[in-house]
């Protein structure tokens, strides 16, 4: 549908414009916050989403809705629920959305299974070099998300048992406690996938709290801990990587 004129379109026209267009009818158009007719606030007017319907494979995105995904090797991603039933031969991981965040979890602890120690060694003394990637206070652990560059700088010493594919870490605190909120969920979906459960035992974050200790969160209560030394304790770990460029 093309629209003659010989005046440029005010902002709001143009947005009205695009809307229709992508709705593909007014009708459509109209049930969009009721956009085309009368809403002179096009900041809260919002596109329609993509229908996800279950079972069915789609490209994920960051309008999808929020839940378990079973994500496949191709990159696409199946709603997870409890009654669905899908080929899963595919599936490299589960998928967790919540607003703005993702992650996908592994289908398999790393080691082998066992609970290991972090690191080969400490970080050795120059606190002051790494102090960026030390968080001592809980509630700064608990905001740090950002797991994939605090592995990086643990990757010169990190425990070769520890075996890490591209574009995996290990959790940041903040990442680990979106998983233990989504337990049940994410595990249900790892035994419909034919992973392994994640255990309700002490899993490693990749925050550290100091050149000898990193923090450690039990998934049996959802406690954090950080006097786990990352050369002597051991804990296991589960690797995650994004499923939402």
């Amino acid at each position: 549908m093309e629209v003659q004129t010989n005046k440029a379109l005010s902002p709001m026209q143009s947005f009205r414009y695009e809307l229709l267009q992508w709705c593909g009818n007014v009708e459509d158009a109209k049930k969009a916050n009721s956009f085309v007719m009368g809403n002179e606030n096009p900041e809260q007017a919002q596109l329609p989403k993509p229908e996800w319907k279950h079972g069915e494979a789609q490209m994920p995105s960051e309008d999808m809705p929020d839940g378990v995904y079973l994500v496949q090797a191709d990159g696409q991603v199946v709603l997870f629920v409890d009654d669905l039933t899908a080929d899963t031969k595919d599936v490299i991981g589960v998928g967790i959305k919540m607003g703005s965040f993702n992650l996908m979890v592994a289908l398999h602890d790393a080691a082998k299974g066992k609970a290991v120690a972090l690191t080969t060694k400490d970080n050795g003394t120059d606190e002051n070099k790494d102090d960026p990637y030390y968080f001592k206070d809980y509630v700064q652990a608990v905001e740090s998300m950002n797991g994939k560059a605090y592995t990086e700088h643990l990757r010169p010493i990190l425990n070769p048992e520890i075996e890490l594919s591209d574009g995996w870490w290990i959790p940041s605190l903040g990442e680990m406690y979106r998983i233990f909120i989504n337990f049940g969920a994410i595990n249900r979906a790892l035994k419909f996938a034919g992973g392994d459960l994640i255990k309700q035992d002490w899993y490693w974050t990749s925050t550290e709290i100091s050149a000898t200790d990193a923090w450690g969160l039990g998934l049996s209560d959802g406690s954090a801990d950080y006097w786990f030394a990352k050369a002597s304790g051991t804990c296991r770990v589960r690797p995650v990587s994004a499923f939402i460029s």
